[in-house]
């Protein structure tokens, strides 16, 4: 595999540095006025000759002064849902003076179009400016580096063992997103053990200023039914502004999923707390829900904050069974709807008697009416509420909006049970059955939701419930037990031998190799047995192992797009706000943020991010990042090298080695560099954005005052270069 990556690596680099011009015009083709977008569309699709044209520029100029004022007040939160009346009024008046314009061979082709000015529409999120990181004062940030010598190649069928000086180089590119300069040293001082401990106990870590500059995201402070109240769909707002006195809006569901990537980025970078970090990505990914999955929207910050990253280190069971009572969890595999067959809604105090009667649905003030009518078997009052068309499916672009939820049948809802057995735990080839799979089903039923559409918590529902007794993996589990028969099938798996060797391996693919040894996982998978899951201690098996500190692992994993992102940043002493232009090179490197549909997550083998399709990506985000063409991300080149050895191109070369990798590059490597840094016509990547951010100038706090330009673009030139190395892309 690493013979291929540097292949990969040399042919990118090479393409990359022959293509001149590359993105000069990109920004500034954004640039042009959606307004003259919307009459070219409207051109063609009615076919309107020149004095129609020149009518539909004049009807749009007497509309300036409202259209200007309505997006005015759209941009600023909060976003008053009597606005969106506003909007639907000054809508028909446009289209109903384009109309005039038609004959009557146009008018028919108007029908369907949407003539909707896109300046009118509430921007699908709010850029929140995170204050920076505090200052550094340290310049020459290279002179404190060290440079390491490659690990050696061992002998046939023997591990080679890395130096000390390796072994805290290589834990750093494991147990962190990287290293930041001076992080090397400061580990070297206090050694391998203590840097781990300090790691397995996050709380004794300050991260004051991380906390303090993420607390300007309103969303990532807020409850789910908050998120809900504040962060509505649109059928909510367009009924709230029929209300004389609505509640107030901020954003749309879309700000909530923004505003969690960023502040994802911001730990990622910047956070002192790194593996807990690390730890937070990997749960989530073992344990995935898909943020576009309806109520999911509003429950995804909640499943973060509150049952993953405080569990980072928990003992495998208890994490388990915080993710089992998950509403986000509950509502992406659908067992909030897994209820008896044969069970009974009992009538609420003071309902009628008539047998034959289902008693109303309870909705909240507000509320639209339920998209598909209460069924024996099911809580109507968990039925209730909307369904977002821009969520509703997978994939929102691809099927044509406001698609109806099919009819839902009462009874017992495989999902969960399958992926709780086959991803959560024992692995596909665990050992269990479908018979299984059809018992952990039942001892779930009944774990549902209250109010899911309005952001509702955990709650156990008794008559939903099959009270039979019940028969997994060999062990009888009484009847009668109520929600105890699902915690009992948690502490089952938690402790069962193939759970312990499915998560080793696991583990072991994300830290030591793709394709751990299988004496490792055995090995590790025993002390996942005998500490009863206790994730620090299998951490710990596995950062001690002889497999882990060996020059066969050294770099042997590509990183992730994630991984690759916050190392370079981190690697630069750059800064971020996690800003949408950092969002649209993860999508682009193949990576979206909490935008994995299937239940796996991402793969744990790094192999699937070596391909051509997007590795041209992955190196010119190096080159966007080391010529500050990020939107929200920031360095200062000037800081990372004296001035005096900016200016000799083998000094300069040698100098950036040791900060940014800190051993010697292959011959390949420093061949493609050398190459690279004598072509001044190399051009950078352009920063890309995503399509509802607005180009403006970056944050005072988040701009440069640029050193010399001469010496500032030779040491962007060579970061971008080095960052697109083998030996950075991997770790």
């Amino acid at each position: 595999m690493r013979s291929t990556f540097c292949i990969l690596t040399r042919v990118a680099l090479v393409l990359v540095l022959s293509a001149q011009g590359f993105g000069r015009q990109g920004a500034q083709q954004q640039a042009p006025a959606q307004l003259e977008q919307y009459v070219t569309r409207l051109r063609d699709a009615l076919s309107l000759g020149g004095e129609q044209v020149a009518a539909l520029r004049t009807i749009l100029a007497s509309h300036a002064a409202k259209v200007n004022d309505l997006r005015r007040r759209a941009q600023t939160p909060p976003y008053s849902p009597q606005l969106q009346a506003e909007v639907e009024r000054e809508q028909r008046a446009i289209r109903d003076e384009i109309t005039a314009l038609l004959n009557d061979e146009q008018k028919p082709k108007l029908t369907g179009l949407d003539t909707r000015l896109p300046l009118l529409a509430p921007p699908p999120f709010v850029l929140i400016d995170i204050p920076p990181r505090a200052a550094q004062q340290k310049t020459d940030l290279s002179s404190a580096e060290p440079m390491i010598p490659q690990p050696s190649v061992s002998s046939r069928g023997r591990i080679g063992r890395l130096s000390e000086d390796q072994r805290l180089l290589h834990l750093l590119n494991r147990a962190t997103f990287g290293p930041r300069p001076g992080d090397l040293e400061r580990v070297r001082q206090i050694g391998f053990e203590r840097f781990l401990d300090e790691q397995f106990h996050p709380e004794t870590l300050d991260d004051s200023d991380v906390e303090k500059r993420l607390a300007v995201l309103p969303t990532q402070q807020m409850s789910s039914p908050e998120l809900y109240l504040f962060y509505p769909p649109q059928q909510v707002v367009e009924q709230r502004a029929k209300e004389p006195n609505p509640q107030p809006i901020f954003g749309t569901p879309r700000q909530v999923t923004v505003e969690m990537i960023q502040q994802k980025l911001v730990r990622a970078v910047s956070s002192n707390r790194q593996l807990q970090e690390v730890m937070t990505d990997f749960w989530f990914n073992h344990f995935n829900v898909f943020s576009q999955k309806e109520a999911d929207q509003w429950m995804l910050p909640s499943y973060e904050r509150d049952v993953i990253r405080p569990r980072a280190f928990a003992k495998f069971r208890d994490l388990l069974e915080a993710v089992a009572e998950s509403p986000a969890m509950l509502f992406y595999l659908d067992n909030w709807l897994s209820s008896s067959p044969d069970s009974v809604r009992p009538r609420p105090p003071g309902a009628s008697r008539n047998p034959g009667q289902q008693p109303p649905a309870q909705r909240p003030p507000g509320a639209p009416p339920l998209q598909a009518p209460a069924q024996p078997g099911m809580d109507a009052g968990a039925m209730a509420g909307p369904q977002n068309p821009e969520s509703a499916v997978r994939n929102p672009q691809a099927l044509p909006p406001n698609p109806q939820p099919p009819p839902r049948k009462p009874g017992i809802n495989e999902n969960y049970a399958r992926e709780l057995m086959e991803l959560h735990t024992m692995g596909v080839d665990g050992g269990y059955t479908q018979k299984d799979v059809q018992e952990v089903a039942r001892c779930f039923t009944g774990w549902t939701i209250d109010r899911p559409f309005q952001g509702g918590g955990f709650v156990f529902r008794p008559w939903m419930h099959d009270n039979g007794a019940k028969t997994v993996l060999g062990v009888t589990i009484p009847g009668g037990g109520g929600a105890t028969d699902g915690r009992r099938v948690i502490e089952i798996l938690s402790r069962h031998p193939s759970t312990a060797r499915f998560i080793s391996k696991k583990l072991c693919q994300r830290f030591v190799s793709d394709s751990p040894a299988p004496q490792l996982v055995e090995r590790i998978a025993q002390v996942f047995l005998k500490t009863d899951g206790d994730t620090r201690e299998v951490l710990r098996a596995i950062f001690t192992s002889q497999e882990f500190n060996s020059a066969a692992a050294f770099r042997s994993k590509v990183k992730s797009p994630l991984e690759l992102v916050a190392s370079a940043i981190r690697a630069i002493d750059g800064d971020s706000n996690g800003a949408p232009a950092l969002h649209e090179w993860l999508r682009k490197m193949g990576e979206p943020l909490y935008l994995q549909q299937a239940p796996t997550g991402y793969s744990e083998d790094s192999s699937v991010w070596m391909n051509t399709g997007v590795f041209l990506n992955r190196l010119n985000f190096g080159l966007a990042l080391a010529n500050n063409q990020v939107a929200g991300t920031r360095y200062a080149p000037s800081r990372l090298i004296a001035a005096t050895k900016a200016g000799n191109e083998d000094e300069l070369v040698a100098e950036m080695m040791k900060l940014l990798l800190h051993t010697d590059l292959s011959a390949e490597s420093r061949r493609a560099v050398l190459r690279g840094f004598g072509d001044q016509s190399a051009a950078p990547a352009q920063a890309s954005m995503t399509s509802g951010e607005q180009r403006r100038p970056a944050p005072a706090s988040m701009r440069e005052t640029k050193p010399d330009s001469n010496v500032a673009g030779a040491i962007a030139r060579v970061v971008g270069l080095l960052l697109g190395t083998a030996e950075f892309q991997r770790r």
